[in-house]
């Protein structure tokens, strides 16, 4: 479910429930893929989307020419990545970036593991995806997502007041300036940020 978008120090926000998103299954079978939130350019190419992804089993992912992606693991597990350019693991807290042009390869020691899944226009925009899992003071970027994974976190800033996260809950804030207090509601609490902003040239 996506709440309409609110008036918010000149840019706008929107409130998410991601557990609600309808599943796309890949062509090979071998997971689904849910679109959490996306932008397409002027010319209709994508700008950037953020989804979170269901891994199987061992898979291929399909290749995207002129973006640059970051994968996260949501869960306990890692995934391993391989392509012409050799072999990365992206564990939870621990993203991994690499090209959309590449061949990749993915394998997870399980047989359910959810991820998160950013891609961005090449040369154009830069990705900086995180995990927190203590309160913290946020500096907002162009575009600002934040996803609460486990436990509850509490998002206010002097212009907003303040909005809860529960689990698969996230924020979603584009062109908003200032910064956002982010408080974890207690232990075991897990929090994913991504930003995006553009590339000064």
């Amino acid at each position: 479910m996506v709440i309409p978008k609110n008036s918010f120090a000149h840019g706008a926000l929107r409130l998410l429930d991601c557990a609600k998103l309808a599943p796309e299954p890949w062509k090979n079978g071998a997971g689904t893929t849910r679109t959490v939130a996306s932008e397409l350019g002027v010319d209709g190419e994508m700008n950037w989307r953020v989804s979170l992804a269901t891994l199987t089993g061992p898979s291929k992912f399909s290749q995207f020419p002129g973006l640059e992606r970051v994968l996260m693991p949501l869960g306990d597990g890692a995934v391993e990545l391989r392509s012409q350019d050799g072999a990365r693991t992206a564990r939870p807290g621990q993203p991994v970036s690499f090209s959309g042009d590449l061949h990749i390869w993915a394998s997870v020691p399980t047989e359910h593991l959810e991820v998160v899944n950013v891609m961005i226009r090449r040369n154009t925009l830069r990705a900086n995806v995180s995990a927190a899992s203590h309160s913290l003071r946020l500096t907002l970027s162009r575009v600002h997502l934040l996803l609460c994974v486990a436990g509850q976190w509490s998002v206010s800033s002097p212009l907003l007041n303040s909005v809860l996260l529960q689990s698969m809950n996230g924020v979603l804030l584009e062109d908003c300036a200032g910064e956002l207090e982010v408080h974890a509601a207690g232990p075991s609490c897990k929090l994913v940020s991504i930003a995006i902003e553009s590339v000064e040239r």
